[in-house]
Parts: C-alpha cells; structure tokens; sequence
C-alpha cells in the first residue's frame, strides 16, 4: 500500500521591525544608516546563497555563516529571517541532518520574501 504525498503551501510573512531600522538612523545618520542597509542586505543575499549551496562546507565555517545572517538580518530588523536563521543552527548543534534540510528550505524561502518585504518597503517610502 503507498500512501499518498503531500503538497504543501510555503506561505508565510516576512515579519520586519522598522524601529531596528529607525534605531540604525539615530545612532549613524540617515545617509549611513541606509548604506549600512544596503551592505547588509547584499550580504544576507549572499549568504542565503552559500547557506543553500553549502552541503561541502565543514561544520564550523556553514555554522559561521549561519551566524553572520543572523547579525545582519538584526541589524536591519528581518526579524523572522533571523529567527529562522536561528532554527537552521539549533537544527545544525543538534545534528539533525533532516530538520536541518527542511529549515534551509524554509530559510532559502523566507530569505527571498525578506528581501523583496525590504524592497516593497523602500518603494512605497521613496
């Protein structure tokens, strides 16, 4: 007997925290503010994309990685890219190495909605 495959919907909201944002501007000015906005998002695309593709990479430097996207995703306020950024490393000490997949998964995808959550922001602001 085979039972049958589910398919399931991957929608979730990219939760952002704009005071971390407005935080970053009264502490660094406005025009730094936004070019440390900018580097930070360049290097959370970078390294969703090294998180995703690093089944080589050892233990310590994937967990580095982990670990840099959760200070950047703080920085500009992605909260729930940093939470589950959070969980991919929980996943990784435990050496669950399925849950570990499922949340790269779930992290590749809240990753894009972040970024594009970050876009839509700063269309709708200019």
């Amino acid at each position: 007997m085979s039972r049958p495959v589910s398919d399931l919907e991957h929608d979730e909201t990219a939760r952002f925290d704009p005071a971390r944002l407005e935080q970053l501007c009264r502490d660094k000015g406005e025009a730094r503010a936004e070019t440390e906005a900018a580097e930070a998002l360049d290097r959370i695309a970078r390294l969703l994309g090294e998180i995703s593709d690093g089944d080589g990479l050892p233990q310590v430097r994937f967990a580095a990685r982990v670990e840099s996207l959760i200070a950047a995703a703080d920085k500009i306020g992605m909260a729930t890219l940093a939470r589950v950024a959070r969980d991919v490393r929980i996943c990784l000490d435990r050496g669950d190495p399925v849950a570990l997949a499922a949340t790269r998964s779930r992290l590749g995808r809240v990753g894009e909605r972040s970024i594009h959550a970050i876009f839509d922001l700063d269309d709708r602001i200019v």
